[in-house]
């Protein structure tokens, strides 16, 4: 038997299907953050990263071989 002969022979639950989510609807918000502040946000995580890796090669340099 098929697996869509089967299907035809299970019943069916009373509720309709659920609608689907919707993962990019638009909010009704206005946008709050200017560019001069993302602006300041990305430089401040590239510094942040930038930060990381130095304390991070400064650790693996003081390690003994």
């Amino acid at each position: 038997m098929s697996i869509a002969s089967e299907a035809d022979q299970q019943p069916r639950s009373g509720r309709p299907p659920a609608a689907p989510a919707r993962r990019f609807a638009r909010t009704t918000e206005p946008n709050t953050i200017t560019a001069s502040q993302a602006r300041a946000a990305q430089r401040r995580e590239a510094r942040r990263d930038e930060q990381a890796v130095a304390a991070w090669l400064r650790e693996i340099a003081t390690r003994p071989r």
